[in-house]
């Protein structure tokens, strides 16, 4: 009989390590699939942020292109004929 308790306890034993694996890979695979939607997040931050970037960028050039157009204008005014 002791030998049937033995097994009975090593089954038991056994069964009790997998519901601990299974509910291990369960918290796992949570963990992962929001993992991932936090990096498909971020992702989608990045590239609007790069397109905001972008964006600041022509901007900045138009900004620019029109300043240097203003400076040649006063240039003139300044660096012609004195009445």
């Amino acid at each position: 009989m002791a030998a049937t308790a033995t097994a009975a306890d090593k089954f038991a034993e056994l069964e009790t390590r997998i519901v601990r694996t299974i509910e291990l890979v369960k918290s796992t695979r949570k963990e992962r699939d929001a993992a991932e939607r936090e990096l498909t997040f971020a992702r989608n931050q990045v590239s609007k942020l790069e397109e905001e970037i972008e964006e600041l960028k022509r901007e900045r050039d138009l900004v620019k292109n029109k300043v240097e157009s203003l400076l040649e204008s006063l240039t003139e005014l300044t660096e012609g004929p004195i009445a």
